[in-house]
């Protein structure tokens, strides 16, 4: 299936340019906390949902290509989804982009199986991206940061730097021996960051991500209303 995503790649000091990214193949990470506490912790959270422990510390989950997306809205399945935000990178023309995007998963299938409610939401991620060079020798500076709105109130969800988990680096490596090389249209969703006060189940999530060093954040909002009017369900 193609999927094409319309990108602003911003450049330090130059201007901005669009791009148009050709989704090919996706990758979700996880279990990438490098404090093994805090990566018990939130194996703990997801075991109090049901979900069973992983085979794998870090793991790799494929997704659809079609399940990625820039919108400000998706639409899913009951009321027990959640979106946990992430660095993205994407391979483009030879390079490697960097962004922010937030991993929406259904908890509900989760406790049965957990690459099933990955495919099951789509990924959500900001339009805009910087050149990984550009952020490679500060990159666990960088700040991960999500609120979610439930009821009309806005809280913080989650927030910490990309040192508290695996660097591109590591998964730059991995998939070169994993997939016998890299080529444009590959993305990897890089795992997530330990929540403020345990999972929340929320109407809408906004995500950034800032870089302190260079000054300049990217950030998106998107909203998910579940599917109603259905005779069946899951």
């Amino acid at each position: 299936m193609q999927n094409i995503l319309d990108l602003t790649v911003v450049r330090s000091g130059g201007p901005a340019e669009r791009q148009s990214f050709a989704v090919r193949k996706m990758f979700n990470a996880g279990w990438v906390g490098r404090d093994k506490k805090a990566l018990q912790h939130h194996i703990d959270e997801l075991a109090k949902l049901g979900v069973p422990p992983p085979k794998h510390v870090p793991t790799l989950f494929a997704l659809g290509n079609h399940l990625l997306t820039t919108a400000d809205a998706i639409q899913v399945h009951g009321d027990e989804t959640s979106g946990e935000v992430e660095y993205v990178l994407l391979w483009q023309r030879g390079e490697i982009l960097v962004g922010v995007g937030s991993d929406h998963t259904d908890r509900r299938l989760e406790a049965h199986s957990i690459p099933k409610a990955k495919n099951l939401c789509l990924n959500v991620m900001a339009p805009t991206v910087w050149p990984y060079a550009e952020v490679r020798g500060h990159f666990e500076k960088l700040v991960l940061e999500s609120h979610v709105v439930r009821g009309g109130s806005r809280q913080l969800y989650q927030r910490d730097a990309c040192g508290a988990i695996l660097e591109p680096a590591y998964w730059v490596d991995f998939l070169n021996r994993q997939l016998g090389g890299l080529e444009d249209g590959l993305v990897l969703f890089s795992g997530t960051i330990g929540t403020v006060s345990g999972l929340l189940v929320g109407d809408a999530y906004d995500f950034s991500l800032t870089d302190p060093v260079l000054k300049r954040v990217i950030s998106h909002r998107y909203s998910c209303p579940a599917l109603t009017g259905a005779l069946e369900d899951y």
